[in-house]
């Protein structure tokens, strides 16, 4: 070997960065709605009895359900806000993408590798533009 790595070990590690971004999306999105089932046994516990449950308690399961990283407060940042970092973490991996993509044409890679990666730049690039324009077009409440 003239210190290349066999090709096994690309396809290994392009395997892993989607299984890892996928488990990692899966699992965040698990959490989120097994809180809010948690939240909704409560109720359900309520609503057998045939009673209503009290507004504090309310109030609470509301916060807990939302955002449970704030310690039971409210999410402070509004749509806006959320729109713009989700715009810059796009174009981020835009760019990312675009880079891998042209090092790939330069090194004369195999074809697939090649669309995969125009077609990652451009679903990105895609994405940031219209994050962009939701960010500016959403109102503030």
């Amino acid at each position: 070997m003239e210190g290349k790595l066999p090709e096994i070990y690309w396809y290994v590690f392009w395997i892993g960065v989607v299984l890892i971004s996928f488990g990692a999306a899966y699992m965040g999105g698990r959490s989120g709605h097994q809180r809010a089932m948690k939240a909704l046994d409560i109720l359900k516990m309520y609503a057998e009895k045939g009673a209503e449950p009290p507004p504090a308690m309310m109030d609470q399961l509301a916060r807990q359900a939302l955002d449970p990283s704030q310690g039971g407060q409210p999410k402070k940042e509004g749509g806006r806000g959320a729109l713009i970092q989700g715009f810059i973490g796009f174009v981020f991996t835009a760019c990312v993408s675009y880079a891998v993509t042209m090092w790939l044409t330069d090194a004369n890679a195999p074809n697939w590798a090649i669309y995969a990666g125009t077609a990652a730049w451009a679903f990105f690039a895609f994405g940031a533009f219209g994050l962009l324009l939701a960010a500016l077009f959403t109102r503030e409440k």
